[in-house]
């Protein structure tokens, strides 16, 4: 290459000396200004001529002396000759030319101006000024318009004026000179830019006459002796010269009678194979690079400050040539403060960039020369990348953060520009960057999201091909949108989150993969799925894609029909522990998409043994109202339901016929199909079909509530009844008698002439029993009549105290709460009595689980509260406490009245304190303290003083006063009711002064009572107490929580009342009061209410006090005990009771029961007691004495028995080791037992016991677990090991892989592996090992090999496949971290760089790369099915890329490298395993800007090299890489890719070879 002026670069102005000062300047021409360019020059110095016999000096001096245009250089005799040319060929004045217009610039296309500049725009033409002639300009030819000569003009044969001196005649000889022919085109530049032809030249006096950008003549070589021209021959003689030869002879014949018979021949073909291969070589071998680059980068100088400031501020000027900057590189400007200079000086970014890439090189330069090996080169390689990349993150956080600069905005679009520019160029380190961007989304706050989402959209495409970006992006965007939506001040966000909306919404139809995000997903989903346009189909469908594609993985069976309906119980046995929710019915209609599966699970709720209450009855009655609304046919549902699965049990049938009869009370179960339905079945023929035990679907008729029937339903009914032989008449005439007896026992006259009206009212006892046993068609009537008379005006009744206390006593009886809520409501609304309203109060409070479920809990509270109000404005005063009491205990009860319970608490704080003051004082003689009088007949004056003193006590003073009063109430024990009131009533006022310190006396005085040996029954003692508030059960249940093996040591040596403790602890939090007990109506309400509240509450304590009272009942059974008097559990009704609280402690919680229940204790004297217990709460009706095997339990095991299975395993589990005589050898026995069972429980087909599977304990069902995986394992097809289906059976064949009966096998065992992981806490470590591996690389084989036995191969896409996956994707954790890389994988990825197959011994990140790998090679084998297999794994090939997915996201760094080695590389860099646009994505790898440039190294033709004998054996190098060449990795120096690069023009003056080009020369 020659050292000329780059196209489109201005040249570099020539050095001159001025003899004034000596001072060298470079002074471009163009900087020149317009007015000293276009000035004329005196006349004093145009007769001025210059000696052309001087030298250059002289020349330069006279130019500075005079201001005349410089001289071309030349002899004088070429200036004459052309002077006189010129003279003698135009007439017109012709000005000097530029200096600069000597070098001809080469162009590639003629110039084809016909006009001349030289004849516009000149000063001294315009000026009429005289002619230079001895500083004339070469004559040049006039240029011809397209390629066409023009006419000589003619030229006159004066060329000056009369005054215009005659130029001299030199007479001495002249060398021979070329001349170029006038008539000759020349060339014209059409890619430099356009210089302005009317700028003056250099000197100011003459002006340029000849526009820079001509060159050279067109076919026009002057004789130099080494042109193909100059060499004569024969044919240049005869034909003249061509640039190509002519061709010889025209083809006009084909070619087919030369080349067929060739073809013909056996050899034919290879022949032709040979040349294509001779040319393809040949084209490969002339394209090829040989020599590395031996490009510099331009070195740096140390400069001063001011040098370094001047040298920056010329780089920001885009009129100096970069070349001549590339001179002065200064030091010292590198990492963040080049950029911030850059940014402070406004350097260009083309500019910036060229400066970042000399500084750059020669870093790199001199990392290089600091290394010892290659090793060191390339780690500090990296290392400065990577620190020059953190400089410029640095650089654009610090310039996005300065929001306050006043040119932030220009500032922010230029370092954005600035570094997009370097991310382009490749002069970052992309995955720090790439990383640095998606963690600046992740992390940024509100106020700069909008900044972050800016930059990282640049980059949008780049980060979404990538899977360990892109998801992360994803993940960004849906938890910004999601914290967003969650936000207080969403509203402010608005916007913000409209924006990320627009976002999200087109990335999840255009890259849904990135979305594949389980843990995020299932996070974010509905706010996503709130923000998707309704009438965008497309986001619908991609939204629903995703959402399916993502539960896939989080649980494979989760959409299955037995895991909706668990789900389903799941909600609906919420109910029991925290309260029925208003969302509850859209919550269960939600979860699947089988409508009648979830209304007959819920109706199988609703009358399951094995869940107590009555207020399921109603919650499923509001479910089903509320679905009606829906469109369901609630009748139809009914129907269903009892001619499929009818209830069996008594208890069951009966909690039936109450849920048709609320129903029917709301007109959504249609009686007339009911009817109907019986009649068209025929159910009804004889009198035992109505009996009480009679099957349900008979018997329903009887029990429908009369009064909710129309006159035509009446009588069909009572027509089907008296053909079956039912008494109709006699069912009216029970239901008139009971009307009348409870009209005649609340005090309503009965018609005089009534017989009964002459008798004694019943008591109200004997009719709450009565109307209890009676059918439920006479309950709904009574309870409708209660209602009637609750709403309706009637003279002769008004609603007091005891009469509605009688009411709600029979409604209660009768089970018929939404009656007794009708009740209430009309009895707020007419009552004005504090005491009534409290008791209306305490109503709701007792049955609030029913009143919840009836949806009028919260209507009656605000009824009630505003009666309150309403009594308290009349009085002008504090409400009264018996109401403020009932409200303050509801309220803190119902959701949603937290804040009204607050408020109502205080209020009640306030008038305890008064009432403290007033009852106390030595005036007040109406209370309880005034009434308390010792055996003397005095006043206890102390009391009464301390009482009076205030309202605050010190904490002494109560002790000395609750020591005081416990003291004498322990006296009245027994012996006088007033007095125990009287006390109790003192230690609740005594309470408000100081309630944690009373608390904390009591807890003692409990403790001491707990000790007592001679005492009252529990329930004699505390009921007062606790309806008071005085005592709580929690006080209590701590003197209960005691440790089993201390209770069993203590209670051989207790006698008397602390034998028995724990039973009266337990009867007291469980048992009714007794009817004699001495306390009224409401104190027992309220009794009730703290008693209920109890299991919920404290669900733990409770299961601990069942449980030390069993023991202890236990205890007492052994025939050494003293006397049976003492065994309180032994009454039937008292075990019913204790088995609804277990129920309820079991349906709470499972896991928590049954480690309380199944505690190891010495001798275990309880676990015969357990094992009945549990028997009877799983199985109501089988004799509990009998025993009970593993196998019987697991048979009996269904969706509702589930919790109670369960307690039965882990007690009988944990008694036999407790039992046993050595615990070691014994607890496996029991685990073989299980297992025998579990075999046994899969040979039978009954799958539901594996839902029993994860509520046993962790070595159970971790036993269970491997047991389950190694013969699910062993059922898989195996290369190694023939099928019995492809040959006959022997002892080494493997199963029948395409049976009916082993696939059914293998989905047993997955079931239980499914359920035993789905039951557990979601896994922190995926659990894949070796054996899954190696399974599922089989599979991979036989789908490789198989295509023969096409049987094998459908089976393995149909079932095997398909559920190695789903178990792999059970023991996947979704939310694990990536472990950190260790040397021992890195030392397996080199050695193993080339294989697809890790080693065995790999630790757990190396199984999950082998995992990955093989399922990229699935993925590539479900590519190449037939059509026909195709549609059969549409949703497979689906899946298994998603499990990669998953799995990938996991894989430290090293995994990741060695896979895409394995997979996208394995062969070598020219001829990768696969391209895959999937697999590239897995494994975020993108093939870097210079992998397909090589560098060829010749070898020797009979070598056979290390390369090539590498790549030759490889099957699919293509034939084009087969050669005598052995090819690297063409190392291109992105930081030398300079379009400027040094000031000292080389040889190769590029950043690639030149030879790169000759594939384009012929050969």
């Amino acid at each position: 290459m020659t050292s000329r002026t780059p196209m489109g670069v201005q040249p570099r102005p020539p050095q001159r000396t001025l003899s004034s000062s000596g001072l060298t300047v470079q002074r471009p021409t163009q900087q020149r200004a317009l007015s000293a360019q276009y000035l004329p020059q005196s006349p004093a110095r145009k007769d001025n001529f210059i000696d052309l016999t001087t030298d250059a000096n002289d020349a330069a001096v006279a130019q500075n002396r005079y201001g005349t245009a410089p001289r071309r250089g030349g002899s004088r005799l070429k200036l004459e000759l052309s002077s006189n040319n010129a003279l003698a060929t135009s007439s017109q004045p012709i000005l000097a030319e530029s200096p600069q217009s000597l070098t001809p610039s080469r162009s590639l296309s003629v110039r084809n101006d016909s006009s001349s500049l030289t004849d516009m725009n000149s000063p001294a033409s315009s000026k009429s000024q005289p002619i230079d002639i001895e500083n004339l300009p070469m004559p040049m030819p006039k240029r011809r318009p397209r390629f066409v000569v023009p006419a000589a003009p003619q030229v006159p044969p004066t060329t000056t004026a009369a005054t215009a001196p005659t130029p001299k005649k030199d007479a001495r000889p002249k060398p021979y000179t070329m001349e170029v022919p006038p008539a000759a085109p020349r060339y014209l530049s059409l890619h430099r830019p356009k210089s302005d032809a009317t700028k003056a030249a250099y000197g100011g006096g003459l002006s340029a006459t000849k526009d820079t950008r001509e060159g050279g003549a067109a076919d026009f070589f002057p004789w130099k002796g080494n042109h193909p021209e100059d060499r004569l021959s024969d044919s240049v003689i005869k034909q003249g010269y061509f640039d190509k030869a002519p061709v010889s002879q025209a083809e006009t014949t084909s070619a087919k009678s030369a080349i067929f018979p060739a073809l013909k021949n056996k050899n034919g073909l290879n022949l032709l194979s040979s040349i294509f291969v001779h040319v393809m070589n040949q084209r490969k071998y002339n394209g090829q690079i040989t020599t590395p680059s031996t490009f510099k980068p331009p070195p740096r100088v140390t400069l001063t400050d001011t040098k370094r400031e001047i040298w920056m501020r010329d780089l920001a000027n885009p009129a100096i040539s970069l070349r001549r900057l590339s001179r002065t590189i200064p030091h010292g400007i590198r990492g963040k403060g080049l950029l911030d200079h850059c940014l402070n000086k406004k350097v260009p970014t083309e500019r910036a960039v060229w400066l970042v890439r000399c500084v750059g090189a020669n870093d790199l330069r001199t990392v290089k020369r600091k290394g010892v090996n290659g090793a060191v080169v390339t780690g500090g390689e990296m290392k400065w990348l990577r620190d020059w990349t953190f400089f410029v993150e640095q650089f654009v956080e610090s310039v996005v953060a300065a929001f306050g600069d006043p040119d932030w905005k220009a500032k922010v679009q230029y370092a954005i520009r600035l570094a997009t520019h370097l991310y382009a160029e490749h002069l970052v380190d992309q995955d720090h960057y790439m990383d640095w961007l998606v963690s600046g989304l992740e992390n940024s706050t509100h106020a700069r999201l909008p900044m972050w989402i800016l930059i990282t959209q640049i980059y949008w495409k780049d980060l979404l091909q990538l899977r360990k970006y892109g998801r992360r992006l994803a993940t960004a965007l849906l938890n910004h949108l999601n914290t967003i939506h969650n936000d207080p001040d969403r509203d402010i966000l608005a916007s913000l989150s409209t924006k990320l909306s627009s976002l999200v919404i087109p990335l999840i139809s255009s890259y849904p993969h990135n979305f594949l995000s389980p843990a995020a997903w299932l996070k974010c989903r509905d706010v996503l799925f709130a923000s998707l346009p309704i009438d965008s189909d497309a986001a619908q469908t991609a939204y629903k894609n995703l959402n399916l594609r993502n539960e896939r993985l989080v649980a494979s069976t989760s959409k299955s029909e037995p895991a909706k309906r668990q789900i389903l119980i799941k909600h609906l046995d919420s109910t029991y522990h925290s309260f029925h929710a208003p969302e509850l019915a859209a919550t269960c209609w939600a979860v699947g998409e089988d409508k009648a599966m979830v209304v007959r699970t819920v109706l199988e709720w609703s009358t399951s043994f094995h869940r107590p209450g009555l207020a399921k009855v109603y919650v499923a009655a509001n479910l089903l109202r509320t679905w009606a609304a829906l469109d369901l046919d609630v009748t139809s549902s009914v129907l269903d339901f009892l001619d499929t699965a009818p209830p069996q049990a008594s208890c069951s049938k009966r909690l039936f016929y109450q849920l048709v009869g609320e129903l029917v009370r709301s007109s959504v179960f249609n009686v007339h199909r009911y009817v109907v339905w019986t009649m068209t079945r025929g159910i009804l023929r004889q009198a035992s079909d109505t009996e009480p035990d009679a099957s349900c679907p008979s018997r329903l008729l009887v029990d429908l509530p009369l009064h909710a029937l129309n006159s035509q339903s009446r009588r069909t009914r009572a027509d089907l009844l008296r053909r079956a032989g039912y008494d109709v008449a006699g069912e009216a005439d029970d239901i008139g008698a009971a009307l009348k007896h409870i009209q005649h026992a609340i005090g309503i006259p009965l018609d005089p002439q009534d017989p009964l009206a002459q008798r004694k009212p019943l008591a109200l006892g004997k009719i709450c029993r009565a109307v209890s046993n009676s059918s439920r068609a006479l309950q709904a009537e009574v309870g409708a009549r209660m209602a009637q008379l609750s709403s309706s005006n009637h003279v002769s009744f008004h609603m007091s105290l005891a009469a509605f206390n009688a009411i709600r006593s029979i409604l209660e009886a009768a089970q018929d709460f939404a009656m007794l809520a009708t009740v209430v409501k009309s009895t707020i609304g007419r009552a004005s009595d504090p005491d009534l309203l409290a008791s209306c109060a305490d109503t709701v409070n007792l049955h609030l689980p029913v009143f919840l479920a009836l949806g009028v809990a919260r209507d009656l509270c605000d009824l009630l509260v505003g009666k309150m109000r309403l009594l308290a404005s009349d009085d002008h005063a504090i409400p009264p406490r018996v109401i403020l009491m009932s409200l303050v205990n509801l309220t803190a009860r119902i959701p949603g009245f937290s804040s009204t319970a607050v408020q109502l608490r205080q209020e009640l704080q306030q008038r305890d304190r008064g009432i403290a003051i007033d009852a106390c004082s030595p005036v007040s003689d109406t209370t309880a303290a005034a009434r308390l009088q010792d055996s003397e007949g005095e006043l206890h004056d102390e009391i009464e003083k301390l009482l009076s003193s205030g309202t605050s006590v010190d904490r002494p003073t109560m002790d000395r006063l609750f020591h005081t009063v416990v003291s004498r109430l322990e006296r009245c024990w027994g012996k006088d009711v007033d007095k125990t009131r009287a006390y109790s009533t003192l230690l609740a006022r005594l309470r408000v002064f100081d309630p944690s310190h009373f608390d904390v006396r009591m807890t003692d005085w409990v403790h001491h009572v707990s000790t007592l040996r001679s005492r009252p029954v529990l329930a004699d003692i505390y009921p007062f107490l606790i309806s008071l508030g005085c005592l709580s059960f929690s006080i209590l249940i701590t003197t209960t929580s005691v440790d089993a093996n201390k209770l069993v040591g203590s209670t051989a040596r207790q006698t008397g009342c602390t034998s028995t403790y724990m039973q009266e602890a337990l009867l007291l939090a469980m048992n009714p009061l007794s009817p004699k007990a001495p306390m009224t109506p409401e104190e027992a309400y309220r009794f009730y209410i703290q008693q209920g509240a109890v299991p919920q509450q404290h669900p733990k304590e409770v299961t601990v006090l069942v449980r030390n009272a069993l023991i202890e009942y236990s205890l007492l059974l052994q025939p050494n005990a003293e006397t049976s008097s003492q065994r309180l559990l032994a009454d039937p009704k008292v075990q019913d009771r204790l088995l609804d609280l277990l129920r309820l402690l079991v349906l709470s919680d499972s896991p928590a029961t049954a480690q309380i229940l199944g505690a190891k204790v010495a001798d275990a004297p309880h676990s015969s007691l357990l094992a009945n217990i549990t028997t009877r709460l799983l199985a109501g009706g089988q004799d509990p004495d009998a025993p009970m095997s593993f196998e019987t339990v697991l048979e009996m095991a269904n969706d509702f028995s589930l919790p109670f299975c369960q307690l039965k395993l882990s007690i009988g589990l944990t008694s036999n080791k407790a039992t046993g005589g050595n615990g070691e050898n014994q607890a496996p026995s029991r685990i073989d037992m299980l297992s025998k069972a579990l075999d046994q429980a899969v040979d039978t087909k009954n799958m539901m016991w594996t839902s029993v599977l994860p509520y046993l304990s962790e070595e159970i069902t971790e036993h269970l677990r491997r047991q389950a995986q190694a013969r699910f394992l062993s059922l898989f097809p195996s290369p190694r090991t023939p099928s019995s289906s492809d040959t006959a059976p022997t002892s080494t064949s493997g199963p029948d892989v395409l049976s009916t009966e082993t696939v059914r096998l293998s989905e047993s065992f997955l079931s239980v592996v499914e359920s035993i992981i789905r039951g557990r806490p979601a896994l922190r470590v995926s659990l894949l090992n070796h054996p899954m591996v190696e399974k599922l690389t089989e599979l991979w084989e036989l789908l490789f090999t198989g295509g023969e036995n096409r049987e094998l191969r459908a089976a393995i896409l149909c079932h095997w496949l398909p559920a190695l996956v789903k178990f792999i994707a059970l023991h996947t954790a979704t939310n694990e971290s990536a472990p950190a890389a260790n040397s021992t994988a890195a030392s397996n990825a080199a050695n193993n760089a080339n294989t697809v197959k890790p080693p065995t011994t790999a630790p757990a990140s190396d199984v999950r790369a082998r995992m990955v790998v093989a399922l990229a090679g699935v993925t590539l084998e479900l590519d190449n099915l037939s059509a026909e297999e195709d549609p059969k794994t549409e949703g497979l090939r689906e899946s298994v890329l998603d499990l990669a997915l998953v799995l990938v996201d996991n894989l430290p760094e090293e995994g990741r490298q060695k896979c895409i080695r394995a997979v996208l590389t394995g062969g070598s860099l020219q001829s990768p395993v696969t391209s895959d646009a999937r697999l590239r994505y897995l494994f975020s790898y993108t093939r870097r800007w210079m992998e397909q440039f090589v560098l060829a190294h010749r070898l020797p033709s009979s070598g056979g090299g290390t390369g090539t004998t590498q790549v030759a054996t490889r099957p699919k190098v293509p034939i084009s890489l087969q050669g005598s060449e052995k090819l690297t990795p063409y190392v291109f120096r992105r930081w030398e890719m300079l379009s400027e690069p040094t000031p000292i023009v080389g040889e190769n003056d590029t950043a690639l070879s030149l030879s790169l080009f000759e594939a384009i020369k012929l050969q």
